[in-house]
């Protein structure tokens, strides 16, 4: 069971995702949330509070969708980038859109650009680890290179309504930037 703390930043998120940053706010959070007035206050004083909590709940969602698949054989540069490929087609289902909708909103607040820097940075740590177990000697900067690939098929099919990820398509780009130049 969801704590309170987690209702109101999921809550959050959704307002987020649907009002953009225009419309996040206490207020709206606690209708969304079906919770009495003050109740986003009392667990975030601030907007800064809440933006840093939305920040941590969107990274805990990431990972939840990206470790939600089967895990992928490491042993294996198809079934990494198939995995990988996989992730980001279901963080584009509609269960997992609207944290995409909403880190695309939090990208023009200021009060959050720090912390999910560092988010990126853990991500890319274990990114760059499932691709060293794949043989890659260079894993870090493939790393770096793929999630750039990766975030930007994102970012289309969030904000390109024609836009859908192809799986198969995304995985065989995926797997030529993991793949040793001739």
């Amino acid at each position: 069971m969801a704590t309170r703390s987690e209702l109101v930043a999921d809550a959050a998120v959704t307002v987020l995702a649907r009002e953009g940053l225009r419309g996040l706010t206490h207020r709206a959070v606690d209708a969304e949330a079906a919770l009495p007035d003050g109740s986003t206050s009392n667990c975030f004083r601030t907007r800064a509070a809440l933006i840093m909590a939305i920040v941590d709940r969107l990274e805990h969602l990431d990972v939840e969708a990206l470790t939600s698949g089967p895990a992928p054989d490491s042993s294996s540069i198809t079934a990494v980038a198939a995995s990988l490929a996989d992730s980001v087609a279901r963080m584009t289902s509609a269960r997992y859109a609207r944290t995409t909708r909403a880190r695309i909103a939090l990208l023009l607040d200021e009060t959050a650009r720090e912390a999910m820097a560092e988010g990126h940075r853990r991500f890319l740590e274990r990114l760059a680890t499932l691709l060293e177990s794949a043989g890659l000697d260079d894993a870090p900067r493939a790393a770096r290179v793929i999630s750039d690939l990766l975030e930007g098929a994102l970012v289309h099919a969030v904000s390109v309504p024609q836009r859908r990820v192809d799986a198969g398509e995304l995985a065989a780009a995926v797997e030529r930037l993991m793949r040793p130049s001739a």
